[in-house]
C-alpha cells in the first residue's frame, strides 16, 4: 500500500460525494492543520460546484458528532480528525449520509459501510511526519480538479505548522507540495546555519517566514475559537493578512500572553503534579474564552522550559464550554487532556523507541476511564474525560507506560 493506492481511495470518495449531490458539510479542525485543511477544501469544493457549509470543531466527541449527523442532510467531509473515532462516526451516521474521512492521525476502520476513511495511515504515509492532513487534502483537490495545484503552499502552510520539518525539513509527501509550490513560486526554501530549511511565503506582495505564519493561523483557531477567529484564519490562508485579522491577531494574542503568563508562574511556584513518567496539571476554567485547543498549544510552548523535566510526559487539563459554535450547545461536565513531549523524550520516542508513544497510550488509557478518541499521534495526543477523571486518566497512563517497558 502506498500513495497510489491513497489516490485510488480519493477517487473513490470523489464519485461518492458526486453521486450524493452537491451540498457537502466541511467538518475541520480548529489548529493551523485544520484551517489550511478547510481552506483547501472549501475552495476546491466551490470551484467543483457544491455547496460548502462548515464547521469548525476541537474535537470529534460522540455528542458532537451524533448533532451534526442529525442536523445535516448533506455529504459529511470530515479533515484533520475522525480517523481514529471511525466507529463512533459510524455510529452517529447510521448508514444515513455519505461521509467521508479524511486524515493523518492513527485510523480504525468504520462500521458503517456509508462511511468512507482515507486515513494516510492506512496506506504507510505517515502521519507524525511524512504527509500532513492539508498535503493530504492537498492531493484530495488535485485529484478532483488539477487547476487546485494553485493551493499548493496551503498545504505547505498546514504541514510547517504542525511541525512536520522538526528534524530539519519537510520529506516524503509533504516535500510533493513544497515542490509544487516552490515551482509556482509560492514558496522560497533557505537553509540556516544548523542545516535546517527554513521556508517563506512569497504571495500576497511580502515574503512571510511560514512558522511563525503557521502559529499565527492556529491562534486565530484555536484562541479565538469562540469568535470569529476560524473564519479569519482560512482568510488568511487564502489572501494574507488583511487589516481587520492584523487588529484581531493582536487581541487573541494579548489574551493569551496573560493566560499563559498566569500559569506559568503558578506552575513555577507550586510545581507539577507528578508520577514517575508523568507530570500534570489542571487550568480548570483559567483559559476561558479561549478554545480547548489551546491547553495542547501551552503544554507544547512550555515543554523545553527548565522548570519542565525533560524525561517525564506533559498533561495539561482544560474545562470544555457547553457551547460548539455552529452545532449548538451541550449538557456536560468534560475536560479536554492533551498530552505533549519534552524534546530529550520525544527522541525517545520517535528516533530510539526505548520509549512508548501517546499513540498508543492515551487510547488505551482513556478507554479504561470513559473518555472520547481522536487524533492521536505519539508526539502528541488529547481525550476528553468527565471532570473528577483527570487524576485516574494519569494513572492509568502511568501504569500502560510501566507495563510496556517492563516487556521490552
Amino acid at each position: 500500500m502506498g500513495k497510489e493506492d491513497f489516490l485510488k481511495e480519493i477517487r473513490k470518495g470523489i464519485s461518492w460525494m458526486r453521486a450524493a449531490g452537491n451540498e457537502v458539510a466541511l467538518v475541520h479542525h480548529n489548529d493551523s492543520d485544520g484551517l489550511t485543511s478547510a481552506a483547501i477544501l472549501q475552495t476546491a469544493f466551490t470551484r467543483a460546484g457544491f455547496a460548502v457549509h462548515r464547521i469548525c470543531i476541537e474535537r470529534v466527541h460522540p455528542p458532537i458528532v451524533a448533532r451534526i449527523h442529525d442536523q445535516f442532510p448533506a455529504t459529511i467531509f470530515y479533515v484533520d480528525l475522525g480517523a481514529q473515532a471511525a466507529p463512533v462516526i459510524s455510529e452517529a451516521n447510521k448508514g444515513r449520509r455519505t461521509t467521508l474521512i479524511l486524515d493523518h492521525h492513527h485510523p480504525h476502520k468504520p462500521t458503517d459501510p456509508k462511511v468512507l476513511n482515507m486515513a494516510t495511515e492506512f496506506y504507510g504515509m505517515s502521519g507524525d511526519m511524512d504527509i500532513s492532513a492539508s498535503t493530504a487534502a492537498y492531493f484530495f483537490a488535485l485529484e478532483l480538479d488539477k487547476a487546485n495545484r494553485d493551493l499548493a503552499h496551503v498545504g505547505v502552510l498546514g504541514a510547517v505548522g504542525d511541525e512536520h520539518d522538526r528534524e530539519g525539513g519537510l520529506v516524503k509527501e509533504n516535500r510533493e507540495a513544497l515542490m509544487d509550490a516552490v515551482e509556482q513560486g509560492q514558496v522560497r526554501i533557505e537553509v540556516n546555519g544548523k542545516g535546517k530549511e527554513i521556508y517563506s511565503l512569497t504571495l500576497f506582495g511580502d515574503v512571510t517566514p511560514m512558522a511563525p505564519l503557521g502559529i499565527e493561523v492556529t491562534t486565530f483557531g484555536g484562541v479565538g475559537y469562540y469568535a470569529d477567529g476560524p473564519a479569519l484564519g482560512i482568510r488568511v490562508c487564502l489572501e494574507g493578512f488583511f487589516p481587520e485579522a492584523k487588529r484581531r491577531l493582536k487581541e487573541l494574542r494579548q489574551t493569551q500572553q496573560t493566560a499563559y503568563e498566569r500559569t506559568t508562574a503558578r506552575l513555577k511556584r507550586e510545581g507539577f503534579r507528578e508520577t514517575e513518567h508523568i507530570q500534570w496539571f489542571t487550568v480548570g476554567d483559567d483559559f476561558s474564552p479561549m478554545g480547548v485547543k489551546i491547553i495542547g498549544e501551552y503544554c507544547w510552548d512550555i515543554r523545553n522550559e527548565d522548570f519542565v523535566n525533560p524525561a517525564k510526559y506533559i498533561v495539561g487539563f482544560q474545562n470544555m464550554a457547553k457551547d460548539v459554535p455552529g452545532v449548538g450547545s451541550f449538557d456536560w461536565v468534560q475536560t479536554k487532556a492533551s498530552m505533549r513531549l519534552p524534546t530529550p523524550l520525544e527522541h525517545k520516542v520517535l528516533i530510539d523507541k526505548s520509549m512508548p508513544g501517546l499513540g498508543w497510550v492515551v487510547p488505551e488509557a482513556a478507554k479504561r476511564v470513559g473518555g472520547s478518541i481522536d487524533a492521536c499521534h505519539d508526539y502528541t495526543a488529547a481525550t476528553i474525560v468527565g471532570i473528577g477523571k483527570e487524576e485516574a486518566l494519569v494513572m492509568e497512563m502511568e501504569n500502560l507506560v510501566k507495563a510496556k517497558l517492563s516487556n521490552n
